[in-house]
């Protein structure tokens, strides 16, 4: 990942945008944003994340709260 100071990503933004790597942007030395790459969604991995969806979801039905005795008294 590479660090580039507020200034130098005002001045040098569309090289940046070009290297299509993470940008960690700093002012006096603490992190004030990240730059990320854009990605292609295609149709792969669309159908990659509707499946992971299901598979959460699933397993979100069938869980049981009544069954967790370290929640405290109350908790949904």
């Amino acid at each position: 990942m590479q660090t580039v100071g507020i200034f130098e990503a005002k001045t040098k933004l569309s090289e940046l945008l070009r290297s299509g790597e993470v940008i960690n942007i700093t002012s006096h030395r603490k992190t004030v944003g990240k730059l990320y790459p854009a990605f292609e969604e295609s149709p792969e991995f669309i159908a990659e994340a509707r499946r992971q969806l299901a598979l959460i979801n699933a397993a979100d039905a069938g869980d049981d709260w009544e069954e967790y005795s370290d929640f405290p008294e109350g908790a949904p």
